[in-house]
């Protein structure tokens, strides 16, 4: 009985874990294919997509968590 309640336990602690790192993996792989779009942007254009691409995967949780929160009030 406690061993089916460590391994349930385990289980979904690992399911939790993954999926926190594959959307951290995504949101980085998202971003650096939106740096490789800004190689072909003019000098003005480019600089203001870099700019747009400097959020840590934590700053785009909190502005998302923000924005959420604020559209449903």
């Amino acid at each position: 009985m406690v061993f089916n309640t460590l391994k349930l336990f385990f289980s979904a602690s690992m399911i939790f874990i993954l999926s926190a790192c594959t959307s951290d993996s995504r949101y980085h792989e998202i971003q650096s294919a939106r740096l490789d779009e800004c190689n072909y942007m003019a000098d003005k254009e480019y600089h203001e997509c870099i700019k747009r691409q400097e959020d840590s995967y934590d700053e785009y949780k909190k502005n998302r968590a923000t924005e959420q929160t604020t559209q449903n009030d």
